[in-house]
This record gives structure tokens, C-alpha cells and sequence, in this order.
């Protein structure tokens, strides 16, 4: 039989229906069990367990939801899929993934309904930081690259990989793929475009493949300075301020880390906060369809409506500060 690149089989189109009505759908604790596998509490997170069912009957090792929703933050077509998802079940047991849950309104929310939620862990391990899954797409080498670890008190943490590309890629190629994987670009820099705001730095960078990739949570002088002494320490650059061959790949763009990455004729990617997050989303969605091939997964990858604030209202960010310096952080390598 033919094989897929994953784990999941191709199956001739008369079988499929067969199979996939006599998969044993997951218990809400498998699938909370193996989401906590991939994406670990971390110190200081909201809430894994954010909203779950207030019913003496619900038991989450025996509760087998239909259907799975994953979102970013409570929209209204996130509240729209738990209701599908109620109707379409006999026994209805939905279960939902929130990464910024703070604005849910669980008047909202459809009884029975488990939601759990993982900030932290999902920032690091599933947008731009120690994606070790991201990294793998880019052709890095992940066991010979190295993270960042320490953030914010927590010394688990991790807040970037950095490390090699197994084979030499050229700008324009990588720029194509890393198009393909997020579909957008807040910033883009080092690269021979239209609208590049040094053009003679974009025409001696022309032509240059790169060697060493780094995937930041972060874009601070500090960070580009630490990125440059792994790639130089790692042999992929040949001084400190000659990194040509080194990408930074990070979220938002930041005006004093972009001038000490340029410094360093590092070429730059800032994806967008939000891109990154839905590559997350969309990935983790994947990875629940792989497993459970007999779970609906939907993904509601919806802009969040902008919030009504009072003028003395004083509101909290629902995003965390960027990092502002990483000393004291411990490398380690990959491996």
C-alpha cells in the first residue's frame, strides 16, 4: 500500500468511509494529555483547564467530543463553531483550544463544552521561538541547532532555535517558502525587493544564500547580538558583523533591533504577531488530524472585533511585553 509523507495512510476511496467510521474517537483527557506533550505548562500561564463543564455526570476520561475547534481568541465565528458543533452530536461533548482566551464570554459558550488554553507554551513552541516544527519545514538542522532558554523568571523557557540549514539556500528561495508557510509579511529586509529601504545593502546581499536561520521571540539589539555570537560560535558566519549568511525570523518588527540586525547585513523577516499565531493554529490543527483521523477539527482563524474601551477605562494588553534583554539566559544545544 501506498504511504503518505505523515503517518496516516492513503486509502483507496471505497475503504475510506469504512475506516473512518470505526475509529474510537479520544477522550477529552487523551486529547488534553497529548496537547499538554506538546505544548507544557508553564509558570505564571493562564489557565490550561479555562473553562470546562459544571456537571456532576462529565467525565473527561470517558466524554469523546465529535468535533475539536481551535482559535486564537473567542470570535464570534469561534462561538458559532461550538454551536455547530453541539448540533451535529448526539451526545454533545465539544472541546476547544483558546491561545488568548481572556475575552471569553462564557455566557456564550454552549453547556457541556470543555476549553483549555495555553499562552506561553504556544508562543514559544508554536509561533516564532523554539518551533522545532517550524525549523524542520525551513530545513534546518535541528539537532545540531541551539535555544535560548530563561524568560521572565522561568528558567524552562524557551524563547528561540538557531542553527544551521542542512543544505545552503538562496534568499529568494527561502523567501518563497517562508511566503508559502505564513502568506504574508509585515517586514521584510536584506532582500533585493522593490521598496528596500537601503538599496545598496539589498544589492550587496543579492545573490547570497543563507546558512543559518534563527527563529526569535524576540528583536532587540541584545537578541541580534546573541544570534550573531551562536551563528560566528557555530562556524555559519565568519566574524560578528559580517552575517550575510544569517536570517532572522521574528514577529513584529522593531525599529532598534532592525538597525542592529541591518549593522550586521543580517537578512530580516518579521512575519506579524498575528501570522505567527495562526501558523500555530493551523499547524496544531494538522497534527490533531494526523493523529485522530475520526475527529472533525475546525479552525477559526477569524480577526478578533476591536474592543469598546471607556475613556478611563484602563485596559490590560492581552499580548505580553517583548523581551527586552536576554542576559543571563542559558544555550544549549539542540541535540
Amino acid at each position: 500500500m501506498q504511504q503518505s509523507s505523515g503517518l496516516i495512510p492513503i486509502l483507496p476511496a471505497s475503504s475510506t468511509t469504512l475506516i473512518q467510521s470505526t475509529v474510537i474517537r479520544p477522550t477529552i483527557a487523551e486529547i488534553n494529555a497529548f496537547l499538554q506533550s506538546l505544548l507544557p505548562i508553564r509558570q505564571g500561564d493562564v489557565a490550561f483547564d479555562y473553562h470546562t463543564p459544571r456537571s456532576r455526570f462529565f467525565n473527561p476520561a470517558t466524554a469523546m467530543p465529535a468535533r475539536v475547534v481551535l482559535s486564537i481568541t473567542p470570535t464570534p465565528g469561534f462561538y458559532d463553531a461550538l454551536t455547530r458543533a453541539v448540533a451535529d452530536s448526539s451526545r454533545p461533548t465539544p472541546w476547544a483550544f483558546l491561545h488568548r482566551p481572556w475575552m471569553l464570554d462564557r455566557r456564550r459558550v454552549p453547556r457541556g463544552t470543555t476549553i483549555v488554553s495555553s499562552h506561553k507554551a504556544f508562543d514559544e513552541v508554536l509561533t516564532v521561538g523554539n518551533n522545532e516544527a517550524l525549523a524542520a519545514k525551513l530545513g534546518m538542522d535541528v539537532a545540531r541547532s541551539a535555544v535560548i532558554q530563561g524568560y521572565k523568571g522561568d528558567p524552562d523557557r524557551t524563547i528561540a532555535i538557531v542553527g544551521p540549514l542542512q543544505t545552503a539556500t538562496d534568499r529568494a528561495a527561502l523567501k518563497a517558502q517562508l511566503n508559502t508557510e505564513f502568506g504574508s509579511f509585515e517586514g521584510i529586509f536584506g532582500f533585493d525587493d522593490k521598496g528596500e529601504k537601503d538599496e545598496e545593502l539589498a544589492t550587496s546581499e543579492n545573490g547570497q544564500s543563507i546558512t543559518c536561520v534563527a527563529i526569535m521571540n524576540a528583536f532587540h539589539p541584545e537578541e541580534v547580538c546573541t544570534v550573531a555570537e551562536m551563528a560566528f560560535e557555530m562556524g555559519l558566519t565568519p566574524d560578528l558583523m559580517n552575517c550575510r549568511s544569517v536570517l532572522y525570523l521574528t514577529g513584529a518588527v522593531r525599529e532598534p533591533g532592525l538597525e542592529a540586525a541591518r549593522k550586521k547585513c543580517m537578512a530580516v523577516v518579521c512575519v506579524g504577531h498575528r501570522t505567527c499565531e495562526e501558523w500555530g493554529i493551523r499547524h496544531l490543527a494538522g497534527v490533531f488530524r494526523e493523529r485522530w483521523p475520526g475527529l472533525q477539527v475546525e479552525e477559526v482563524l477569524e480577526a478578533e472585533e476591536p474592543r469598546v474601551v471607556k475613556d478611563k477605562e484602563k485596559v490590560q494588553s492581552t499580548c505580553e511585553p517583548v523581551l527586552g534583554n536576554v542576559a543571563g539566559n542559558e544555550i544549549h544545544s539542540n541535540k
